[in-house]
């Protein structure tokens, strides 16, 4: 847990250049080399700012800008436990003692130093500074899986891995966190899963690198630091752990830092494993849950379809009966012809619901729109732009088409029915969608001026090529009675569910 003090980063903050040099050779000789002089005092907190030191020993009466406004200003960006000052003074008076432990300093050395007691002290600091460093990471970590079990345990989170990339990289305190996932685990049906990375990307290992890494720790399930001068030019020190749940490994971890920032303590990448292996298995129990859910919601959405089959439509189909009946009974003439009418009402209602039970049955149907409802809204849509809306008839089972045949559909009929508004001065568009056994078939059928020449055609090119690539054909030809015929057909993956309308 605590870092080891010779690999500290130590400033000597004095204007005595002599007096710099036999401390930096007093803790070079004790094994502390990573030590920084600073002899101009007007430059130090600048310096300070920029090497991000573990440890500062500072000199009182320097010109320019006294050790005790330093000290002064230091304390206001950092607690003496975050950085401690060890002040190193020939002035031994104890107003001056006083005055910079009350300032701030964490202890006191008079000069001429005693080497022995410079090393002993600046090791004290060091571990002290060491230990609490310690602890501050545990609690981050801590704090971190604490947010894990309350977001993506409680199902709060809509995206737990991207979740777990933000948690592991502020807790970690390192400047970009990376998840990689094993090729072959998302949806086929999906688009790959890339990376998902979180922060500034200049500290980023190469691509090759980063993609080795993780497949190495992928396979082997063994955590690893990365030397600075392993992660690649532009950057600096890194880990990676890899992400095992209880069914599956779900990828690795790699967090970054940049160069020259600190590196990462076996402390750290024992913590970040721990954490590796809980978000894992959060990550699993989330996805459990949320198929659950869908499963839940497919469930009961195939109970309503079922009492809206057995029940509502079968009493429904019995009130036409009774009302065919009647008309019958009543003999020709104005009154059964009304009768007849709410039978044809009632065979309306029907196929409405119908439609809606396969809506209900279509699991698609969770995440968009039907089919039929996105075809009603576009020829409201551009009814519009054409002065008129087109009539529409579609298939019982137009709802059980989903996915790219489903969205090329809506474009194909958005296509046709623009060329009309551009092109055939119609007063009068027929738009239908049949499904047969194997196909399913777009027609679009104006009254308008016809074919005319390679400007209509032109025009329809692209309802050519979306058939094309569902290994369909869209044919454009002259209507008998004048205008234009527009006939899209492409081949369905399954043959749509049997469905027909019982008549009367």
């Amino acid at each position: 847990m605590v870092q080891d003090v010779d690999q500290s980063r130590v400033a000597v903050v004095d204007d005595n250049l002599p007096s710099v040099q036999l401390v930096v050779a007093l803790l070079s000789r004790a094994g502390i080399r990573n030590v920084h002089p600073i002899t101009d005092s007007r430059q130090a907190l600048t310096e300070l700012a920029r090497l991000e030191p573990d440890l500062v020993l500072l000199d009182l009466h320097m010109p320019g800008v006294d050790g005790y406004t330093v000290l002064s200003e230091l304390r206001r960006v950092a607690s003496s436990a975050d950085l401690p000052v060890l002040v190193l003074s020939a002035d031994t008076t104890r107003e001056a003692t006083h005055r910079a432990l009350s300032l701030g300093a964490n202890d006191f050395l008079s000069k001429p130093l005693d080497a022995a007691e410079v090393v002993l002290r600046v090791r004290n600091l060091l571990h002290a500074r060491a230990l609490h460093v310690g602890l501050q990471r545990r609690q981050r970590w801590l704090e971190a899986s604490g947010l894990l079990a309350g977001e993506i345990l409680s199902g709060n989170s809509a995206d737990p891995l991207h979740r777990v990339v933000e948690l592991a990289r502020d807790a970690a305190d390192a400047d970009l966190a990376i998840a990689i996932q094993p090729p072959g685990t998302a949806d086929p049906e999906s688009p790959p899963s890339g990376p998902i990375a979180i922060g500034d990307m200049s500290a980023a290992p190469t691509e090759g690198l980063a993609q080795r890494l993780a497949s190495d720790t992928m396979q082997t399930g063994a955590p690893r630091r990365v030397d600075p001068g392993e992660a690649g030019t532009a950057s600096g020190a890194a880990l990676v752990v890899p992400l095992i749940g209880t069914a599956r490994t779900l990828g690795a971890l790699l967090l970054c830092r940049g160069t020259g920032r600190p590196e990462f303590s076996e402390f750290e990448l024992e913590m970040a494993t721990v954490f590796g292996t809980q978000a894992a298995v959060a990550v699993e129990f989330a996805e459990a849950r949320a198929d659950q859910e869908r499963m839940l919601v497919l469930s009961d959405r195939h109970r309503i379809a079922r009492d809206l089959h057995d029940h509502v439509i079968q009493g429904l189909f019995a009130m036409g009966l009774r009302l065919q009946k009647l008309a019958t009974q009543i003999g020709p003439g104005e009154y059964a012809d009304e009768v007849l009418e709410h039978v044809g009402d009632l065979d309306g209602t029907i196929a409405e619901i119908r439609s809606t039970i396969f809506g209900l049955r279509d699991g698609d149907s969770l995440s968009r729109d039907r089919l039929r409802l996105r075809l009603c809204k576009l020829t409201v849509e551009l009814g519009v732009v054409l002065g008129f809306e087109p009539d529409l008839r579609l298939d019982l089972r137009v709802d059980t088409v989903a996915g790219g045949i489903a969205d090329d559909v809506v474009a194909a009929t958005r296509e046709a029915l623009t060329n009309v508004a551009r092109h055939a001065s119609a007063q009068h568009v027929e738009i239908s969608v049949d499904l047969t056994d194997s196909d399913l078939i777009l027609s679009v059928l104006d009254d308008g001026v016809g074919m005319n020449g390679a400007r209509r055609r032109s025009g329809l090119a692209n309802l050519a090529e979306r058939a094309e690539m569902h290994g369909g054909s869209c044919d454009v030809e002259r209507a008998p009675g004048g205008g234009t015929h527009v006939r899209w057909v492409v081949p369905l993956s399954e043959p749509p569910p049997a469905m027909r309308l019982a008549s009367y």
